[in-house]
């Protein structure tokens, strides 16, 4: 057994689903995870790429940009609330189709910094926090009873504070699991994000034992394993240490500020081989040498 090594391909921006497929293949992938756009893809075509290229889809990457309200789960607004735990909805049954049993879920959107009426003062900014706190463990409740009955795991992922204000940390991420209290709702990581929210990733992997299911890998500049100040074979010995055999997820990204722009500059495609090769071969490295000394396959 091992890692199981995969893309997301919301990276890549518009580029062809074959053309991604191919560069998986090339480079030694498990499989895929697959941007979480229901309607962008056709599931015979998804399914045709997979049989013939030997890859999966391991995972869905839920999409929740901000401001637009459509896929807010904390959102004050109940049509908004109801239209984001539909989108999960729809989500689940995409990945019952393609045979992907996660689905990455951020409890409030991804850009949203501050509550809706950005608070002014403390006491409105904690009252705020709470209010939306319990609105999204309310849509995540409601959107997991779905997920149980199609079998699917939805995964929280907490997100660095400069991109959302409501889950940052893996203990708050395993806050809300607890408090939602469901079988389906487990914890996915970003290596990247923690790099700036906790005091020690490794530490945060290993009180993790137990619900980590997913988990994203760039390094400290969002680009390429190797190319910023992670240590990855602590990384990595963590994931060993709690028996963690799920999968890697690539997103290295090219050094943009904003990452859904990053990925659709077309001035950055040339990087995008080489950190998909480069990323795999330090990680299988790493892994490698950790499990006593097993090369690269």
């Amino acid at each position: 057994m091992g890692f199981k090594y995969s893309i997301s391909n919301w990276i890549y921006g518009d580029e062809a689903l074959e053309t991604t497929f191919q560069r998986l293949k090339r480079y030694g992938y498990d499989g895929v995870e697959l941007m979480g756009e229901p309607a962008r893809y056709d599931t015979d075509e998804v399914e045709a790429l997979c049989k013939q290229y030997g890859l999966k889809v391991l995972s869905i990457a839920g999409m929740y940009p901000w401001p637009t309200e459509e896929r807010d789960l904390s959102n004050p607004r109940e049509e908004v609330r109801r239209r984001a735990v539909q989108y999960l909805k729809d989500c689940c049954d995409f990945a019952v189709r393609l045979e992907a049993g996660v689905i990455i879920v951020v409890p409030s959107a991804v850009g949203k910094v501050l509550p809706v009426g950005e608070p002014r003062d403390e006491e409105e900014w904690l009252k705020a926090y709470d209010k939306e706190w319990k609105l999204a463990v309310e849509s995540l409740g409601e959107a997991a009873l779905y997920a149980e009955k199609q079998g699917v795991v939805l995964a929280i992922e907490p997100i660095n504070r400069y991109e959302t204000f409501l889950v940052n940390t893996c203990e708050q991420g395993l806050r809300m699991i607890q408090e939602i209290g469901s079988p389906a709702v487990k914890l996915h990581l970003d290596v990247f994000h923690m790099n700036i929210e906790e005091r020690d990733v490794a530490q945060a992997i290993r009180a993790a034992k137990g619900v980590l299911v997913n988990l994203h890998v760039a390094d400290s500049n969002r680009t390429a394993v190797g190319e910023g100040h992670i240590d990855f074979k602590a990384v990595l010995q963590a994931l060993l240490d709690i028996g963690y055999e799920g999968m890697l997820s690539l997103e290295p990204l090219p050094p943009v500020p904003d990452p859904y722009m990053a990925a659709r500059m077309k001035r950055f495609m040339h990087l995008w081989d080489d950190y998909a090769r480069i990323s795999i071969e330090r990680l299988k490295d790493i892994e490698g040498e950790l499990r006593g000394g097993e090369s690269r396959g």
